[in-house]
């Protein structure tokens, strides 16, 4: 309860303890012929007050309401012990403060029931949040790849298979190093590590935040470009690629000139779901390799859509 709802509780208090007891002076010292015929209605207004000092002010205002009955009480029996007659004012109080008694534990006890359902709400909530993070987590480590810090190969997936579900457009060009496993032979894993650290970050800058760019294997990359693009859209930004990959860089502190191939696949010309787009990408890329290397081939412009060099598919769909 704030310092403002308080303030209005206690005035409240005392406003409801003034009438209580203005009611019982009319009652009982200032009781006149005239007031005598509405003791009933001052004896519900009494009982009233009551169970309002009880409503707005809980265990404060059920103390108040008991001895400002207990007062009213003793007053009538003191009035009943002179004049020898009974009355119902003595009464009434006593089933008042019964009656404020059975209010205030139910109160009390909805309070407990309430504070108990907002534990059980915020563990509930902490529980969920924890188990969001958790998720979150995992996502994170399922969706990114630990030595590059690109997209993982499912990430990639899942972009895909949502492109196609949505009808949408889209071009996938998959990136194969060009003698990349001469790296490893020569100079050792972890100047090949430190060299597709180096490519991932230049295929990340070059996709920013337009094209979803992926490793999807060992030393090869992908990118979904989505929207309507025509070939010599696709082939210049490929060609941006090309060149950025050729250029020299430094592993290990170790100098390497490297090229790249690449394989272009359309959708929904050249496939209609994630496997066979992939499959067909790969594909492209080994008849980029088988001609020449540094280039990129197109699936739709292969000859017979067969790569000369017939790999078996690498595609593992994930679980």
């Amino acid at each position: 309860m704030n310092e403002k709802n308080k303030s209005l509780h206690i005035i409240g208090l005392v406003v409801c303890a003034i009438i209580y007891l203005a009611v019982a002076l009319i009652m009982g010292p200032l009781k006149t012929e005239a007031t005598s015929d509405y003791n009933g209605v001052f004896a519900q207004i009494q009982v009233l007050v009551s169970v309002i000092l009880v409503a707005t002010n809980y265990f404060r205002g059920y103390i108040a309401a008991c001895v400002l009955n207990a007062y009213s009480f003793i007053s009538s029996l003191t009035g009943v012990l002179r004049s020898h007659h009974m009355t119902p004012g003595v009464v009434i109080p006593i089933i008042t403060i019964i009656s404020i008694t059975v209010i205030y534990f139910n109160i009390r006890q909805n309070q407990q029931l309430n504070a108990e359902l907002k534990e059980q709400y915020e563990n509930l909530m902490d529980s969920h949040r924890i188990t969001q993070e958790k998720d979150e987590a995992l996502k994170a480590i399922l969706y990114t790849d630990r030595l590059t810090g690109l997209y993982s190969m499912q990430y990639f997936q899942e972009k895909v298979e949502e492109a196609i579900h949505l009808n949408m457009p889209f071009a996938l060009v998959y990136i194969d190093i060009d003698n990349f496993k001469s790296i490893n032979d020569t100079f050792g894993p972890k100047t090949g590590d430190a060299a597709l650290k180096i490519y991932a970050d230049r295929v990340k800058s070059f996709c920013g935040r337009k094209y979803i760019c992926s490793r999807v294997n060992g030393d090869e990359f992908g990118i979904l470009m989505t929207g309507e693009q025509t070939e010599a859209d696709i082939l210049n930004m490929v060609e941006q690629l090309r060149i950025m990959f050729s250029k020299q860089i430094t592993a290990q502190l170790t100098s390497l000139s490297m090229t790249a191939s690449f394989g272009i696949v359309l959708f929904p010309s050249d496939g209609n779901n994630v496997e066979l787009l992939i499959d067909n990408a790969i594909i492209a890329t080994y008849n980029a390799k088988a001609t020449g290397k540094d280039k990129a081939c197109f699936f739709s412009k292969t000859v017979n859509n067969q790569s000369v060099y017939a790999p078996e598919s690498r595609y593992y769909p994930t679980e």
